[in-house]
């Protein structure tokens, strides 16, 4: 079974590194910023960038607690997300440079000390078991934070200049060490995959986008990250494999979680193969399932079989694609795209674990 073989050898192959593959993150002049209206503005965030960009997490906006050793408040870092548990998201916070404080409605408010004018300020709220709300905003810095939590919490049209109400993305404050100057990150919605991050100043008394930071090349698709042929086949047939829910699937939305996953990692497949972490099903699980679903249908055996195809034309194409855009020599892109290869594909299944 040719899918059973790739994913055994692939995980085989895994066993060999003693640590997660890493490669140039400038291979590609990623990340880079672009829409430039301040490029001093945006120093400081794209070292941060280049740093999440270089990290094993998943997604640069999670790389926070990766690239901070025991948390502790780095390059410019002076608020940024932690990890997300039952009780909501945690914060790293720089606590010499940025005050936490309850704040009416909000769960924390986040005022940065050293402020005179205005200053950002970021707000955080209880939503549900799907995380905290976050808001990002510029308020007068001769506010305290009770009666900045009053003004972000109201109605009123004066006296803050929102930037996010409302969002999922918990925001970025980076400080530059040579201006002192602070910014503010906006990594956009956790759905878009490698999204580009916003990076704002305040200029005025008001926000101002000041650059954007782009961590891939234009596209539609994750899977148009890659080569054309076989590799860009499997990202649409391995879609096509996932399929559509058949009956509403609630606030959990297994299916379409699973995609979002399956985008991010054919984005890290193609630009960040360091990143890419272990499915959550082992190969022969993964084999098992599909074997499963192939005797559902002709059209599902008929799917089965082109993924069998693909797969070792696809790894072939990968490897040749890694010696030339990450620099690697033959026989480590090959053992590279063995293993990332594994765990993109990976990432498209979801099958359930069976009780011992």
């Amino acid at each position: 079974m040719t899918i059973l073989r790739f994913l055994f050898a692939a995980a085989a192959v895994s066993a060999l590194f003693c640590g997660p593959i890493r490669a140039k993150p400038n291979a590609q002049s990623f990340p880079r910023i672009t829409q430039t209206r301040d490029a001093s503005a945006c120093r400081q965030a794209l070292v941060v960038a280049k740093r999440a960009f270089a990290s094993t997490a998943a997604r640069p906006a999670d790389a926070a607690p990766v690239i901070l050793p025991g948390k502790k408040p780095d390059f410019g870092i002076l608020l940024a997300p932690d990890t997300h548990n039952p009780d909501g998201d945690s914060m790293i916070v720089d606590e010499a440079a940025v005050a936490q404080e309850n704040g009416g409605r909000f769960k924390a408010i986040f005022l940065p000390k050293a402020a005179q004018g205005f200053r950002f300020v970021v707000t955080q709220q209880k939503m549900n078991w799907q995380g905290d709300f976050f808001g990002l905003a510029v308020v007068d810095a001769a506010l305290d934070a009770d009666q900045t939590a009053d003004l972000l919490a109201g109605d009123k049209k004066n006296g803050a200049q929102g930037v996010l109400k409302d969002a999922w993305q918990a925001p970025w404050l980076v400080r530059d060490g040579e201006t002192q100057a602070i910014v503010a990150i906006d990594t956009q919605h956790p759905a878009n995959f490698l999204a580009d991050w916003i990076v704002y100043r305040v200029v005025g008394g008001r926000p101002e986008k000041a650059c954007s930071i782009v961590f891939r090349p234009s596209a539609k698709r994750a899977g148009d990250l890659l080569p054309a042929g076989a590799m860009r086949e499997l990202a649409v047939l391995l879609d096509d494999i996932l399929g559509v829910p058949a009956q509403d699937e609630g606030t959990l939305q297994p299916t379409a979680r699973t995609r979002l996953a399956a985008a991010q990692a054919w984005a890290n497949l193609a630009l960040r193969p360091w990143a890419l972490k272990e499915p959550y099903n082992s190969p022969k699980e993964i084999a098992d399932g599909l074997a499963e679903w192939t005797r559902r249908s002709p059209v599902y055996r008929a799917r089965y079989q082109r993924l069998q195809a693909l797969l070792p034309k696809a790894e072939k194409d990968l490897a040749a694609y890694y010696q030339k855009a990450l620099e690697k020599p033959p026989q480590e892109a090959a053992a590279l795209a063995k293993q990332a290869l594994q765990r993109a594909v990976g990432a498209s299944f979801v099958f359930g674990k069976k009780a011992e």
